[in-house]
């Protein structure tokens, strides 16, 4: 992007938070950290740049919230911070009014940036200990420890790519489903008569599968939070509209130490999500309509 973009960028607003501003050109870096080497086609740069906006929104609740607790770092804190990677710049013989607007961003901007990141790394030292790992691995467990399913599902595949058929899709799913709960009909034989995915012919079994392979995320966490002969609501994937029901399960013998690499950024992720969670119900957020 041009500096003369970032420019414009920076002074268009997309979001309040408490009466503070989102810029477009918070978003736009979100996005670009998020995607660094990726081209993206118009619809998609959209629509990723609204999750890009939302995933701001919930930064600054979660710093709110960190502030409104006294967990947030001190000025001084930010004022060194800032001191230091200041110097680094200047050390490079650079003048730093040029540094920030090459970079379209301001000094109070970075200020903001680095409380957020002073702030939340401070919060995950107190916060994600040893014995907070462990309890969210009990409370988690088929998801961490190696725990595979034997899955059926009937697949559903919309008319055409429009949210209307996605719905219709989602409604003829969600009325096999309330069949199948009320008794009227089998799982296998619902899936065999109306599954237009490859293992209709055996009743929707797919056989095995584990937290995070070989489906979709979206498949996987529904199908991980049922229990042996439980159908899950409406899933929707790339791949269409999906019923679930699990058929086996084989327990996992994993500790939290074993699956400490993939329970860490989980944790982390369920904190900074509970955390936002709680401040939306105190905060006001304002989007603005028709961006992007």
């Amino acid at each position: 992007m041009s500096s003369a973009a970032y420019g414009q960028s920076t002074s268009v607003q997309v979001a309040t938070v408490d009466g503070q501003p989102i810029f477009a050109a918070e978003v736009e870096r979100e996005l670009a950290k998020a995607y660094p080497d990726r081209k993206l086609a118009d619809d998609e740069r959209r629509t990723l740049l609204a999750r890009a906006r939302d995933q701001v929104i919930d930064r600054r609740l979660v710093l709110g919230r960190l502030v409104r607790q006294n967990e947030a770092a001190s000025t001084a804190d930010v004022d060194l911070a800032l001191a230091k990677l200041e110097k680094q710049v200047t050390d490079q013989g650079a003048a730093l009014a040029e540094h920030y607007q090459r970079l379209g961003i301001t000094r109070d901007q970075v200020r903001q940036t680095l409380l957020w990141q002073l702030s939340w790394q401070a919060y995950l030292n107190k916060h994600l200990t040893d014995e907070n790992l462990a309890r969210y691995f009990e409370r988690n467990r088929r998801d961490f420890d190696g725990t595979q399913l034997r899955v059926a599902h009937l697949l559903i595949k919309p008319a055409g790519s429009d949210d209307a058929a996605r719905d219709t899709a989602i409604k003829q799913a969600e009325q096999l489903r309330e069949s199948i709960l009320g008794g009227k009909l089998a799982f296998a034989e619902a899936a065999k008569k109306h599954s237009q995915g490859p293992s209709a012919k055996d009743g929707g079994d797919i056989g095995w599968i584990e937290r995070r392979e070989p489906m979709p995320e979206a498949f996987s966490a529904a199908a991980f939070a049922l229990n042996v002969g439980e159908v899950s609501p409406p899933v929707t994937t790339t791949f269409g509209v999906h019923l679930i029901q699990v058929l086996e399960i084989k327990p996992g013998s994993k500790t939290w130490q074993d699956a400490a690499e993939r329970l860490r950024p989980a944790a982390t992720l369920f904190l900074f999500r509970r955390l936002a969670e709680q401040e939306r119900t105190e905060a006001k957020v304002e989007r603005v309509e028709n961006w992007p």
